[in-house]
């Protein structure tokens, strides 16, 4: 099975979030196209929503150095520095820059099946990507957690453990994209997008939402696609 979730402790903190998911099972990574991401031409003014974000990020407790990652994906495509990481984190992070949204993706099989937004306590350990030193997250800061309680991203999406990152052999993924309050771009768009480009490579796909109304969604048996 696979449980995605919002703590009550994350919802008294931003009672309007909203997550956009999308989990993709049986992934034939090896067919996926290479894709260099590209910024299309936006809708809304950027510096207006990055800036947005830097309030949030400011309000909520968390490490101050804490960016949204699509501040990180917009700027690198102003610059043209945008790389290829990896088939499966081009595409969302193309959904991301689509959508105006931050998303994330992780492997399920590394995750054991659960994975909730929750208010961190302070002492959950979490291995920042490409180090070898385990941290902890600050009190009270917004993480993404498994059922361990080891954060899987920090502050929301700003940075992501090395533990469950994707690789080329990730086969069976959650993705996800949070919209703090309705003054943001929501995923759902991308996310859309990201299930069309995903389809003709994956065994089966499933989209879900989340909210103050609807806190969880359960998958079961992921192992065994339908």
């Amino acid at each position: 099975m696979m449980q995605i979730a919002l703590s009550p402790a994350l919802l008294s903190r931003l009672p309007q979030i909203q997550v956009s998911g999308l989990i993709a099972l049986d992934i034939n990574a090896a067919a996926l196209p290479a894709r260099l991401p590209t910024l299309p031409e936006p809708e809304r003014d950027l510096d207006e929503l990055l800036q947005a974000w830097k309030q949030l990020y400011k309000d909520l407790p968390g490490d101050k150095k804490a960016r949204c990652s699509l501040e990180y994906l917009v700027k690198a495509a102003q610059k043209d520095k945008l790389r290829s990481i990896l088939p499966l984190v081009d595409l969302y992070n193309q959904a991301s820059l689509l959508s105006l949204s931050p998303f994330g993706g992780e492997d399920i099989a590394k995750l054991g099946g659960v994975l909730q937004l929750d208010l961190a306590a302070g002492g959950e350990p979490f291995l920042p990507l490409g180090r070898d030193q385990t941290e902890t997250p600050q009190p009270g800061e917004a993480v993404w957690l498994n059922g361990k309680r080891q954060v899987v991203c920090r502050c929301l999406n700003w940075l992501e453990s090395d533990l469950f990152k994707l690789d080329a052999g990730s086969r069976d993924v959650v993705f996800v994209s949070e919209r703090p309050d309705k003054g943001f771009p929501s995923g759902a768009a991308g996310m859309d997008w990201l299930a069309e480009q995903l389809r003709p490579h994956a065994g089966r796909l499933v989209r879900f939402e989340l909210d103050a109304a609807r806190t969880s969604f359960e998958l079961a048996a992921v192992d065994k696609v339908a």
